[in-house]
């Protein structure tokens, strides 16, 4: 019993950095300062106002935390159990055991994963956009610098992974992984459009798009595919209507009257969120019989439901088991089975600067990976500022490497390239 709190005991307390100060970041910031689990530790963003609001919201007092951009001041607070703030993000993945990506740039947690490996400080990403680009060749990069790499729990890859790995060790076959959504599905959803939604949730208005554009749920579910080695059964998955006692029975085979053309996928849907499900059958007769009387469905194949996923409160977890057991919630598997490439949501002109996840010219669609490469399409996750179309692109195409000239200074264009180049 409590085996993950027991070994935090032998370890003793842990220090985080965190980066990003919007929702996640800072909500998670609360949980470190109110757990015991977590010494003083590292609060980093951009924005210094948004830094100060994040520790009136935590609730510290003036002489708990500084603010410097100092390190070796930064490393003497620690020391001190004083937490730091700071408007240099390498700080948090420098002096601390663990830092934690809540950022959702591309560019940015790149290059953050990578000073981390650097210094030997583990990985927790909530920067699903990141993970699903260049995951796998950060996670070698990672085991080699002898550190985990490791998305979050409550984040709904972890949750899904969390749902997969109970299956599998109860010795169920797993036929197909997947996700609620729940907010309607416009691929061609822009942030002017979204603006006043945006407004009410609180939320950023490009956040809020590339989840009502599907790109997110995309990123989401590709880091799933990296993680177990499924595939979406089509491009863009088949997305449907359904509820948690109908899951099994609507995503099975074309054959037994469903919608899949094969199982080992993962799909999405409405109607289910904000849970998470997994779709299993069991080939011994005996044992589907108990389901049936464990009020699990008429079988043969049944679904296991999680209704919930806490984000970045469920982070935490892991955080410890990151740093004190050496192991990932959930991570790429090896090389990338599945992309999610980048579709135009409007025509794009000859010569136009492109805009990047979030905006009003591009979403993404997952394929499995040899999709992308027959295609020669481009994965979303690297279309960053400076990238620009060297040919017109139609509304409702995907973009290829022709259409486009990337900006290769970026340094998730350049780790990409080194993906591409390794797996290959």
């Amino acid at each position: 019993m409590f085996y993950l709190q027991n070994k935090l005991k032998e370890f003793g307390k842990i220090s985080v950095g965190i980066v990003g100060t919007g929702l996640m970041g800072t909500s998670l910031f609360c949980k470190i300062v109110e757990s015991d689990s977590f010494c003083a530790s590292v609060l980093a963003g951009r924005n210094k106002k948004t830094l100060f609001e994040a520790i009136e919201i935590a609730g510290l007092k003036e002489d708990e935390y500084i603010f410097t951009e100092d390190i070796e001041e930064a490393q003497k607070s620690l020391k001190n159990d004083i937490f730091v703030l700071t408007t240099n993000i390498y700080f948090a993945a420098t002096i601390t055991d663990c830092v934690v990506d809540c950022t959702g740039d591309t560019e940015v947690g790149t290059s953050l994963s990578l000073k981390a490996i650097k210094e030997k400080v583990n990985i927790v990403s909530l920067n699903v956009e990141m993970d699903a680009t260049v995951g796998p060749y950060l996670k070698k990069l990672s085991d080699e610098a002898g550190i985990v790499y490791s998305g979050s729990a409550g984040d709904e890859p972890g949750a899904i992974m969390d749902i997969y790995e109970f299956a599998k060790n109860c010795g169920f076959e797993v036929l197909v992984l997947g996700k609620g959504k729940n907010n309607k599905l416009d691929n061609y959803a822009t942030p002017d459009e979204l603006k006043e939604d945006a407004i009410k949730k609180g939320v950023n208005n490009r956040m809020l798009t590339s989840f009502v554009d599907g790109t997110n749920t995309m990123m989401e579910l590709n880091a799933v595919c990296n993680a177990t080695g499924f595939v979406p059964d089509v491009a863009g998955c088949h997305f449907i209507d359904t509820k948690p006692k109908e899951i099994a029975n609507d995503f099975k085979l074309k054959s037994d009257g469903g919608i899949l053309n094969s199982y080992n996928v993962v799909d999405f849907a409405s109607g289910i969120a904000p849970g998470v499900f997994a779709v299993v059958k069991d080939n011994n007769n005996f044992i589907t019989d108990e389901m049936k009387y464990l009020s699990m469905g008429d079988g043969p194949n049944f679904s296991i439901y999680r209704p919930f996923h806490l984000t970045s409160l469920e982070t935490p977890s892991s955080i410890i088991r990151a740093v004190v057991l050496k192991d990932s919630t959930i991570a790429p598997l090896k090389g990338p089975v599945a992309e999610t490439i980048a579709v135009a949501k409007r025509d794009i002109k000859e010569g136009e600067a492109l805009d990047s996840i979030g905006g009003e010219m591009i979403f993404g669609r997952l394929v499995t990976s040899e999709f992308k490469k027959n295609g020669n399409h481009v994965p979303i996750g690297i279309i960053t500022k400076g990238s620009i179309a060297i040919k017109d692109i139609k509304k409702g195409e995907a973009l290829t490497y022709d259409d486009i000239k990337l900006n290769e200074n970026s340094e998730i264009v350049k780790i990409r390239n080194l993906q591409d180049e390794y797996f290959n």
